[in-house]
């Protein structure tokens, strides 16, 4: 519905020249139609090409040391090359971006019509009107308060991709540095136990051992070949995955400095973080932020079921050379829709971010729990297999020195030392999976799994 109102007046009492009202609004209006469109012009954003590269973009700085890289440096670079990373810090942007343009107050309308007659004896007719949407203000701040906490949720999902990262460079560099030690011990078992065949293939022939035992030499020899290749493939993944995270070329083999070992969460660290989980994890924050975010976008919907109105002037000559200047509303009637859709879809929106976050806290105090419980089971059969590990080895080297008195043949002593480096593959992978959960247990409660100290946000 529109409602107009005029003022009118008759030109002819102002001025008897027909052709100077003619040509008026002509003069009259040009500088003003100039004036907006350079304000127009101004106001307008320039374009920016950005050509996509027609390579890969690695990183060379960490490739050029000469020293091992340091724990830190290689968590320090993880968090600036980090796809993940990178990817969270773009979302920031784009929610800094919507921050930015909800604020923004909406543009006036700039109508201009015109009429041209076709008898003589009259001019032509023309109205220019300016109106303004003032509903367009009522949701501003409940927009303007969501895309606040917009911004919030995506600084927070930044910060928890910051955790996970840094606790995962972590995990991999100690993996890399176990896998290369073990790697290079498996490689020197290998080529002794072959030498070891073939001495023994050699004193088959002199009949100085049997058949069996030279035959048993062997299938130690290709036992040592599997495993070592078996730790060259889980050695090589280990270490695509830290170029991946670090953003180098694929292929790339850096020199990594020897880490602390890792120790044990202590259970008041872990009892602290459970106290309060949903107060200082950022992925929990994030959830809560988005809540936040779309109760304020359900309200700015509540408010937009009242009608619309705009408000105007206009400014007009008929063909008779009468000028007019009035007034325009125009309210729209809340009858069939009444912004009643939106209203629902926020409502249902609200709902299932406020289930959402209900299951997820309820995940990570589980999660936090059955990963305790694993991690104990865990370190109990390791400190088993460790003490095993232990027992072969002091086993091993009375059995070199025997064997070097002569008082032990070497098929015996092979068999020890084969049944050794199996004993310490077998407790390097079982480190290596209480290292991942380790490092899965202090990221779900929020603190370093290098020295348990709590992390850092960091919010730009």
């Amino acid at each position: 519905m529109s409602i107009v109102v005029h003022c009118s007046y008759d030109s002819k009492h102002e001025s008897s020249n027909l052709a100077e009202w003619v040509s008026y609004p002509r003069r009259g209006w040009r500088i003003p139609l100039a004036c907006t469109v350079l304000l127009v012009v101004v106001g307008c954003s320039s374009y920016e090409p950005r050509p996509l590269p027609d390579s890969p973009q690695w990183a060379t700085d960490m490739e050029a040391g000469v020293s091992p890289l340091t724990v830190d440096q290689v968590v320090s670079g993880a968090l600036e090359a980090s796809p993940d990373v990178r990817r969270a810090q773009r979302e920031v942007d784009v929610a800094r971006a919507r921050r930015y343009a909800d604020g923004l107050l909406p543009d006036p309308t700039l109508s201009f019509s015109t009429d041209r007659p076709g008898a003589e004896g009259f001019v032509p007719a023309f109205m220019v009107g300016l109106s303004y949407e003032v509903s367009a203000l009522v949701d501003r701040p409940a927009k303007k308060r969501a895309a606040d906490a917009f911004l919030d949720e995506k600084q927070l999902a930044l910060a928890w991709t910051r955790w996970q990262v840094a606790n995962h460079a972590y995990a991999l560099y100690v993996q890399n540095v176990s896998l290369e030690r073990l790697e290079a011990e498996s490689g020197q078992m290998t080529a002794h136990l072959n030498d070891v065949s073939n001495r023994m293939d050699t004193a088959l022939e002199r009949a100085d051992v049997t058949r069996d035992a030279a035959m048993l030499a062997q299938s130690r020899y290709r036992d040592s070949a599997q495993q070592s290749g078996a730790l060259q493939q889980e050695h090589l993944k280990a270490i695509q995955e830290l170029n991946t995270l670090l953003g180098l070329r694929p292929g790339t083999r850096l020199k990594l400095a020897a880490p602390p070992e890792p120790s044990d969460i202590p259970e008041d660290v872990i009892a602290r973080a459970l106290i309060d989980l949903g107060q200082h994890r950022p992925d929990l924050l994030a959830l809560r932020a988005g809540y936040d975010e779309q109760d304020e976008r359900y309200r700015a919907a509540l408010l937009g079921q009242f009608p619309k109105l705009d408000v105007g002037v206009t400014r007009g000559r008929d063909t008779s050379a009468i000028y007019t200047s009035g007034l325009t509303l125009s309210v729209t009637l809340p009858l069939f829709n009444g912004n009643r859709g939106n209203i629902a879809i926020e409502k249902a929106t609200r709902e299932s971010l406020y289930d959402e976050y209900v299951q997820r806290l309820d995940d990570a105090y589980t999660a936090v729990e059955g990963i305790t419980a694993d991690l104990r089971l865990l370190q109990e059969q390791l400190h088993t297999e460790r003490a095993s590990e232990f027992a072969l080895k002091g086993s091993l080297d009375k059995a070199r020195r025997a064997y070097v008195r002569g008082n032990l043949a070497l098929p015996a002593l092979a068999d020890l030392e084969s049944q050794y480096l199996t004993q310490r593959i077998a407790s390097e992978k079982l480190a290596n999976s209480v290292l991942q959960q380790h490092v899965l247990l202090c990221t779900l409660i929020g603190v370093s799994a290098i020295d348990h100290q709590p992390l850092q946000r960091a919010l730009p």
